[in-house]
Formats: C-alpha cells, structure tokens, sequence
C-alpha cells in the first residue's frame, strides 16, 4: 500500500487525501490462517509539518475467521481507524521512514486490523460447539454422548463422595 506524497511538496496547504483498495494475501496469526475476503479499502488524508507527515485513515475489510467453539468458517467485517507518523529525517520510535517520493502504509494497516480481530470470534453467541467426545458439531445434531465422565484420576474422590 505505497501513496506517492510528492504532490505535498509542491502542495499549496500541506494536505492531501488518498484512496486505496487492494487485495492483501492471508497470513498467519496466532498459530492461525487470517485471509481476506475482500480488498482492503483505506481511506484518509496527510498533513505535513516540517519533515513529518502526519497520517490518519479508516481501514474496511471482511476477513475469514474460524469459530473457537464449533470450527466453523465465518465471514467477520472489519472498520477500523489508525494513525501513523511518517519523517524524511529517518525513522524513529514511533515514526516511519519517507523512502523517496513514497510511504508504505501496509505496516499501520495490518497493526490496526489486527487490534481489531476479536479475542474470541464465534459463529453466533448461542454456538454450543463440538462435542468434546465424538467432536459432532452440537450446532447440527445431538449425539447423546455422555459428558459427565469422570476422569480417572479424580474416580477416587468420586467413591470418596458416594459414601
């Protein structure tokens, strides 16, 4: 996601808008795969202050997620906002270098996308998930297994409780 800024140096007011989508490859997140169901659309605007350019921008996307309880693939929509700070002096703590005429902005992109995913994505709050014992989808069909097994290991304190 490369913006050309050479338009802010002759630019009257320092200021310019951008428009961008673009398709992203998946990547791995988590031990996950997080793809992309749609282009990721960025729109915002740079001021410039000095050698700093100042960047602020929404991000829309729809990634595919997996459901924690029953596995099942789902489409999640994102919206989200960033901001970034870009210098031609060189990159800093919290400053991205200008290379050239160009920023690459995929960087404060993909960081605001993935503060945005959910802690815990499921297919629906009522998701009963996969059975622990056989693995049926709880969702679809009963499977009549028995969850009350004990563990072996507790079989003792069990008998301990009977009496």
């Amino acid at each position: 996601m490369i913006i050309h800024v050479n338009r802010l140096r002759r630019g009257d007011d320092g200021r310019m808008t951008f428009s961008l989508k673009e398709d992203m490859e998946g990547l791995d997140y988590r031990g996950e795969r997080l793809d992309f169901e749609s282009p990721v659309a960025v729109n915002g605007s740079i001021e410039r202050d000095g050698d700093l350019l100042y960047v602020t921008g929404e991000v829309r996307t729809e990634v595919v997620l997996q459901c924690s309880r029953c596995l099942r693939t789902i489409r999640h929509p994102l919206r989200t906002g960033f901001s970034q700070q870009y210098s031609e002096a060189g990159p800093g703590e919290e400053v991205l270098p200008v290379k050239g005429d160009s920023i690459d902005l995929r960087e404060p992109v993909m960081e605001s996308i993935l503060l945005e995913l959910p802690v815990k994505v499921l297919c629906s709050e009522e998701c009963k998930g996969l059975c622990p014992i056989c693995g049926a989808d709880r969702n679809v069909e009963e499977c009549g297994c028995s969850i009350n097994e004990i563990d072996p290991r507790m079989q003792q304190l069990k008998r301990l409780l009977e009496q």
